[in-house]
């Protein structure tokens, strides 16, 4: 027995025998008591034993602000100006995919479905405006007759799920000026069966309930080449969360057999949406044979506004890729892990993203320290998810500094520098 089963035994074990009696249990399908107030995973029991974390959940609206919108929309424009098309793929929470699951207790945490829809369609309304091919994928999940695109007590989406989310994803590549061009492969899946996903957030949950919560059990399937079609071959890089990155939900499968092009699975485990695309964006792979398609799968909970601009920005002067003017690099007393950069005859240095490609070393922390010539400092950092890929390169703008600009810039990573470690700067 895996340890995970174990535990989720244990759990069990310890609500069966423990206080979850009287009227508040009665009320539940699982016996579930209190599980509103849980410190870790505030929830709410649905109908037909679906699960609704109260945040974020239960939230009526999801940052989109105007900067965000125009964020989106420079890097849609920065990929597309050297041929990749960005298809931007919000997953909806779920009640707004599953409204016919909510129980009258998730409208006692001020969730009202008409309005959180309609703000939802408001933000997708304004990033079609800005330019930015966003996917409705609630469009396909809501109805009434639609399957179940959700695990019952799991917050990811199960097969089900990840195939609704690639039909509404392969409208939109369909839609991509040029992409007649590709070869049309042919791709099939079959059935293999069902699988119990390990969840997390069912075994928290299961604390609160005397009975056992339903299992993250998924239909399986696999997706295999059955013949390739004529003409240049094109790349798909679906690029996501946990919901793309579950194997046995077979999105990046159900991708290739809707749109007929070769799909690549990025993914974080952990790291969520960020992680995977800074990844997969900042390395040298990207650079040197860039998809024909980057899809961006991330919870509309996890939309970009929640944090600074550094992760967009660095981002978009990836996508960019126009890092021309090449930087003096030199070690102080030989040291392994920092380098300084003669910025003096930089001129318009607001403008500029400072880009360091430390080859190949595996640096997860980069901290940025510029000098003017009044001895002062300012720093910045860039801290990658433990579980990402370290690619050794990193990009930061420069815009916040002095009026007349920084004398010298040093990196210190936390890993050895590789030999032909460069810094450039990059246009905006």
């Amino acid at each position: 027995m895996r340890l995970l089963e174990r535990f989720g035994a244990a759990l069990i074990g310890v609500a069966l025998t423990g206080t979850l009696v009287g009227p508040a249990a009665a009320q539940s399908q699982y016996g579930c008591r209190d599980l509103a107030g849980s410190q870790y995973l505030a929830s709410v029991e649905g109908r037909d034993g679906v699960f609704f974390r109260i945040s974020p959940d239960l939230s009526n609206m999801h940052p989109m602000t105007p900067e965000t919108v125009a964020d989106l929309a420079e890097l849609s424009q920065a990929l597309a100006a050297k041929g990749t098309a960005l298809i931007y793929a919000p997953v909806p929470t779920k009640p707004l995919a599953l409204p016919r699951y909510l129980s009258p207790e998730a409208m006692d945490f001020g969730f009202d479905y008409s309005l959180a829809t309609t703000v939802y369609l408001d933000d997708l309304g304004k990033l079609h405006e800005a330019g930015v091919r966003a996917v409705d994928l609630r469009a396909e999940m809501a109805p009434a007759n639609a399957p179940l695109s959700f695990f019952r007590a799991d917050p990811r989406l199960n097969a089900a799920g990840a195939q609704l989310a690639a039909r509404a994803i392969a409208r939109a590549i369909a839609a991509v000026p040029g992409i007649e061009a590709l070869a049309r492969n042919r791709f099939q899946t079959r059935p293999t069966g069902s699988a119990n996903v390990e969840s997390h957030s069912r075994l928290v949950r299961q604390q609160y309930c005397a009975e056992p919560l339903p299992e993250a059990t998924t239909e399986t399937f696999a997706t295999t080449r059955a013949s390739t079609g004529d003409g240049p071959q094109g790349v798909i890089a679906l690029v996501g969360s946990a919901h793309s990155d579950t194997p046995e939900a077979n999105f990046a499968g159900f991708l290739a057999e809707e749109t007929g092009i070769q799909v690549i699975q990025y993914s974080v485990p952990g790291g969520g949406a960020f992680a995977a695309i800074s990844t997969y964006l900042t390395s040298a792979e990207f650079q040197q044979a860039r998809p024909s398609i980057i899809v961006w799968e991330l919870p509309l909970a996890e939309a970009p506004g929640l944090s600074d601009d550094q992760r967009m920005l660095e981002l978009i002067a990836a996508a960019r890729g126009s890092c021309d003017l090449g930087l003096t690099v030199s070690r102080e007393g030989g040291s392994r892990d920092r380098v300084n950069a003669d910025l003096s005859s930089v001129s318009d240095q607001h403008d500029k993203i400072l880009f360091i490609d430390a080859d190949g070393a595996q640096a997860r922390r980069a901290v940025f320290t510029w000098h003017d010539n009044q001895g002062r400092s300012r720093s910045r950092e860039i801290t990658r998810h433990p579980a990402q890929l370290p690619t050794g390169r990193f990009y930061v703008p420069m815009s916040g500094l002095w009026p007349e600009g920084a004398r010298n810039v040093t990196v210190t990573l936390d890993a050895t520098l590789g030999d032909n470690t460069e810094m450039r700067l990059c246009s905006r």
